[in-house]
């Protein structure tokens, strides 16, 4: 495995979790980093973006950037749904809109910028 995958690998993880500990902030912590109100939306697809792009460039292997394609969609739908059930509000399908849209967009800057592989 090249080190620019073990960086990618890490960079994924790295995002993955951080995404996952600010969506179970307390609802002041969530306040405080705009998770709510004007730039909720903006925000979601910034971070969505980021997770879209770094899962493809972790992959190595088609079947695998599908399969985490797939994941990061799962992932953002799975945040939507532990949100609703921690803080018992209504379930947010326009951020699993949002999430999905900031991964096809994520993953197709990921697949436009990738450095080319030698045959």
């Amino acid at each position: 495995m090249h080190k620019r995958s073990h960086v990618a690998i890490l960079l994924a993880c790295f995002v993955l979790t951080g995404v996952s500990f600010v969506s179970f902030l307390p609802v002041a912590g969530k306040r405080a980093l705009h998770t709510e109100g004007r730039l909720h939306a903006g925000l979601h697809f910034v971070v969505f973006s980021v997770v879209g792009f770094v899962v493809f460039r972790a992959a190595r292997s088609r079947a695998a950037r599908i399969a985490a394609f797939a994941g990061a969609v799962l992932f953002g739908l799975a945040i939507e749904v532990g949100e609703h059930l921690v803080y018992r509000g209504d379930m947010e399908w326009k951020d699993v809109l949002v999430d999905t849209i900031g991964v096809v967009v994520g993953t197709l800057l990921a697949m436009v910028s990738a450095p080319r592989q030698s045959v």
